[in-house]
């Protein structure tokens, strides 16, 4: 846990290095199958040039059991919408990262799960002002540990 505090700590520290390029965010993550999950996150935005971005977010699941989610994403935006400038649309794909683990209370009873998956999603960000935007972002986790997440969150 120490290690992911670091990284989402070293992640804010270059937004302000890179301002043009780079956009830090917060978000709620809504996780279906297995009964459903609620999360909350970071998540850091780089645009590498006109057409692609990459980005890495980590979310917390709010359960009784400890449940994290990394995400590792590209982002394509080389195309238009029309006439729609104030909102964007862009498809990614990337690898996620979902652990689990379950401190059942008695020594050598605890156990832990962790599976590596592909994302598969769209990213639709309106600026609300300034640095602001909001965001929605729909997609489907493919692999072990398959299922449909939405979330929702703001850019700053």
């Amino acid at each position: 846990m120490k290690r992911i505090v670091t990284i989402i700590a070293c992640v804010f520290a270059f937004s302000f290095a890179a301002e043009a390029q780079f956009k830090f965010g917060a978000h709620a993550q809504l996780l279906t199958g297995g009964g459903g999950s609620f999360g909350v996150g970071a998540r850091g935005h780089y645009q590498i040039n006109d057409d692609f971005a990459g980005q890495a977010s980590f979310t917390y699941y709010l359960e009784d059991y400890t449940a994290w989610a990394l995400d590792l994403d590209v982002h394509y935006s080389g195309f238009d919408l029309g006439d729609v400038e104030s909102f964007s649309l862009t498809p990614f794909a990337g690898l996620n990262i979902y652990n689990v683990s379950v401190d059942t209370g008695l020594p050598g009873f605890d156990f832990g799960l962790s599976s590596t998956n592909i994302n598969v999603g769209i990213n639709g960000t309106m600026p609300l002002s300034g640095r602001l935007s909001l965001f929605v972002e729909p997609k489907l986790v493919l692999g072990s540990g398959s299922g449909f997440v939405l979330t929702a969150g703001v850019y700053f």
